[in-house]
């Protein structure tokens, strides 16, 4: 049986089909949506992980069904979303739902883990969610560091309630119990992956891993297996690592100021008097210009070195570098 030959549709009948017939048409509408201004096909190469010669080609499409619109010529051109084109406002609401959801997840996720009694140490998504290079088949892997006599009590609650957060979003959640135990068991390789994870409650799994924690009453010992508590200069250099992403972050897109607003307002009522004292100082830090908040988050100074431990970018900036959860 011959196979029937591919036939293109008239474009007036069916215009979708060119505009979002192209994963690269939708990685740079994507983008530029998220924008309110214009941005040139370097960044959005960086921004889309593709490389520069396919964006080129696929602004020129755009540009020529009008979705897109140029500004300027030559190395100096930059690139915006046509706000006046008839599908513009079906786009923007496509894409602001796509970011609506994730946001949402993240929020679902949050207040389950949150909200079991006794409360969890940390809660974080690791794996290929957490790095952006999940695929559809790929479950959203969801690690919780528990004490070891609350490890059932939990899991039980937990899974019941990631079963409606699965059904809702339409995923598979995979739940990762650990204890103190098995963060000190851990490989190098596996010790890696906990510093690019998404943190979704308490303290970043990779500034626990090595920690050298006091040992509640009842709870398992850190075991003999040679680890080595992170020094203080080690866990500074993670954090200055991580405050260097959220600087270039800053300088592309300053909104990631008011997420960072937005999970302090969230984290606040529930912090302990310790933090919330340092995210009462993140709140005043939060309303300089952006350019004087990316200079504190490198700042070498005590007071930097002692607040990026708290940071409110941590949850807030992975998003875009690291795509698309």
């Amino acid at each position: 049986m011959s196979r029937r030959a591919h036939t293109t549709l008239s474009f007036l009948q069916a215009p979708i089909d060119e505009i979002l017939g192209k994963e690269s048409h939708v990685r740079i509408l994507r983008v530029l949506t998220d924008y309110d201004h214009p941005l040139p096909p370097v960044e959005l190469a960086h921004e889309t992980r593709l490389d520069l010669s396919g964006v080129l080609r696929s602004l020129e499409s755009l540009a020529e069904i009008g979705i897109v619109r140029a500004i300027g010529v030559g190395r100096g051109r930059v690139m915006q979303f046509d706000t006046t084109h008839y599908f513009a406002p079906v786009l923007q609401h496509l894409f602001d739902a796509e970011r609506q959801r994730r946001r949402d997840l993240l929020d679902e996720l949050q207040r389950a883990v949150q909200s079991v009694t006794p409360s969890p140490r940390a809660a974080w998504i690791e794996g290929r969610h957490a790095v952006g290079h999940d695929t559809v088949r790929d479950p959203l892997r969801v690690g919780v560091l528990v004490h070891v006599r609350d490890r059932h009590a939990i899991a039980d609650v937990l899974v019941e309630r990631l079963r409606d957060i699965e059904h809702r979003f339409g995923l598979t959640i995979d739940l990762i119990l650990r204890t103190r135990a098995d963060l000190a068991t851990l490989s190098p390789e596996q010790i890696d992956e906990l510093g690019k994870v998404l943190p979704l409650h308490g303290v970043p799994p990779i500034h626990l891993a090595d920690a050298d924690l006091p040992t509640s009453a009842g709870e398992e010992a850190d075991g003999p297996d040679g680890h080595r508590p992170k020094t203080h200069e080690e866990l500074d250099r993670a954090s200055r690592l991580s405050a260097e992403g959220v600087a270039r972050a800053l300088r592309r897109d300053p909104r990631v100021i008011e997420r960072a607003k937005r999970w302090l307002a969230h984290r606040l009522p529930q912090a302990s008097d310790a933090e919330r004292h340092e995210l009462r100082e993140w709140e005043h830090i939060l309303t300089m210009p952006p350019h004087r908040i990316s200079a504190f988050l490198l700042d070498p100074g005590e007071r930097a070195t002692r607040l990026r431990q708290t940071s409110p970018f941590e949850s807030t900036v992975l998003p875009r570098d690291t795509c698309c959860l």
